[in-house]
Parts: C-alpha cells; sequence; structure tokens
C-alpha cells in the first residue's frame, strides 16, 4: 500500500471566520462536530495511518537562515494508506472536513526516500 499526505486547505480569511464563529458556539454543537469527526475517522480507521491534527502559526526560514512569519491556507493534515490516489480521493468526498466554507482537501502521494 502507499502512504498518502491529505492537507486541509482554506483561505485565510476562511479560518479567521471560523475561528471568531467558534468563539459563539455552543458546548453541544462543539461537541457534535467532534463526533461527526470521530465517526469518519471510525469508518476509515483502516485507511488512516495518522490521524494528524491542526496546525498552528508558521514560521519560514529561507535561504541564509532568513526567518520570518507566514500566514499560510493549510489548517490541518492527515496521513492515509491505500493502492492507490483515487481510494484516498473517495475517502474525503463525504467527510466532516466539507463543512468549511472555501475549504478542500489536497491529497498526494508521500514518495520514498
Amino acid at each position: 500500500m502507499k502512504k498518502y499526505l491529505a492537507v486541509f486547505v482554506a483561505p485565510v480569511e476562511a479560518y479567521d471566520k471560523m475561528k471568531e464563529e467558534m468563539k459563539s458556539t455552543s458546548p453541544e454543537a462543539k461537541q457534535k462536530e467532534m463526533d461527526d469527526w470521530k465517526a469518519w475517522m471510525d469508518k476509515y480507521s483502516s485507511s488512516i495511518v495518522d490521524p494528524g491534527g491542526g496546525v498552528g502559526s508558521a514560521k519560514r526560514v529561507s535561504e541564509g537562515g532568513a526567518v520570518s512569519d507566514v500566514h499560510n491556507e493549510i489548517g490541518g493534515y492527515m496521513i492515509l494508506q491505500a493502492e492507490n490516489i483515487d481510494e484516498v480521493v473517495d475517502i474525503f468526498k463525504d467527510g466532516p472536513h466539507s463543512d468549511m466554507p472555501e475549504g478542500a482537501v489536497e491529497v498526494m502521494e508521500i514518495m520514498s526516500m
């Protein structure tokens, strides 16, 4: 089986809006969202190698060691395994991530070194 990296992406503005909306979301609604994610991950547990997680603020280290703050479109990641990329793509077609306005999942094969 091959391994695949799934990267959750959305415009920076969409993440900012989501963070703001979460402040007024009830604990019950937050729990339902987590339950939906857990049910989806349980459904595909045989393909999920690493459930990954969300990512925080980023730093970029450039040529010569220059460091700068970065605001990018990456919100999280997950590592899966499957026979081919189409199998992984199908997994995400019914995922709870699709509730994120303007959000998407980019799937790519992890190449052997």
